[in-house]
């Protein structure tokens, strides 16, 4: 009896101990971002106007909205990372605006301009996306829209175009299939042994998702990729530390409709557009031509 209590003891104290790592893991993890150095379009020799909308759940967000001169051919919604700010995003905005198209750039929940005290790695942040949807149709009169979107960003524009057909063209830079795989690849960067890795990245998981209050797994694009029928365009860098080539590929075979994968042997993690500037806009502004209508008016038949 007394070994098997001082054996209870034992795993009771280590699992709590593993427990209050993993709250300390999520600490960084989902805490308010410092934002970026401040940048505004009219830097760029954009116009813009600043504006404000609410996500889905009511908070707060702030962007930028870019006209394009004269008539545009459609809309472009860019979803920045999840360090940060908006600001280091809006130079994206240039060939796009100067091909003809409206940009709408917006920070999301905890981040820039932004409500919200909490990072929840694309769960959440999916009602910050079908606010800015939102916030277009009501608004700019653009029942579609063409999604950009970088890291985490990506893993949203994912998330939401698998739910709402107002999501009509997708360019995702630096996407992952599984917010586990992707927290275990960082903790492994760390030293932490791979089976060790995986099994506290599921935990960590679950810290964060009592912190939310939702469940996290929810932003793994993978289980909805199915749902996608928008083209979407996947641009992804081989030598990025977090999601393997394999992964990114297994992702675009899993959507519904026309999907591509450029992948670059040169590159990390969202460092297409700094090493191949030019080839880099060439093919996104491209997609969104090819395949982005210009997006005026409502949709008869939704799927929200």
């Amino acid at each position: 009896m007394i070994v098997f209590l001082a054996a209870l003891w034992i795993g009771g104290t280590l699992a709590l101990s593993v427990l209050a790592l993993a709250y300390a893991a999520t600490v960084p993890l989902m805490r308010r971002r410092e934002p970026d150095p401040p940048d505004t379009p009219a830097n760029h020799d954009l116009p813009g106007e600043e504006v404000q909308f609410t996500s889905r759940d009511g908070l707060w967000l702030g962007g930028w909205w870019i006209p394009a001169a004269g008539d545009a051919r459609g809309t472009v919604v860019l979803c920045p990372g999840q360090n940060g700010s908006l600001d280091k995003d809006i130079p994206q905005a240039v060939p796009l605006q100067r091909a003809g198209f409206n940009v709408l750039l917006f920070d999301f929940r905890a981040h820039g301009r932004s409500q919200g005290s909490l990072v929840t790695l694309g769960a959440l942040e999916q009602a910050d996306l079908f606010g800015a949807l939102d916030y277009l149709e009501r608004e700019r009169g653009v029942g579609q829209a063409g999604v950009l979107g970088f890291s985490m960003g990506a893993g949203v524009a994912l998330l939401v175009a698998a739910q709402d057909a107002r999501v009509a063209v997708l360019v995702v830079d630096g996407a992952f299939p599984r917010l586990a795989g992707l927290l275990q690849s960082y903790l492994r960067l760390r030293g932490v042994p791979g089976p060790l890795a995986g099994g506290f990245a599921q935990i960590v998981l679950w810290v964060a998702a009592l912190r939310a209050q939702y469940e996290i797994h929810h932003a793994d694009p993978i289980t909805l990729a199915d749902r996608i029928s928008a083209p979407t365009l996947f641009v992804h860098g081989e030598r990025d530390p977090f999601v393997r080539t394999d992964e990114v590929r297994a992702l675009a075979a899993r959507v519904a409709g026309p999907a591509e994968v450029w992948s670059l042997a040169d590159c990390g993690h969202r460092e297409a557009n700094k090493r191949h500037p030019d080839e880099y806009n060439q093919r996104v502004v491209s997609w969104f031509a090819r395949h982005l209508a210009n997006g005026e008016g409502t949709l008869s038949q939704r799927d929200r």
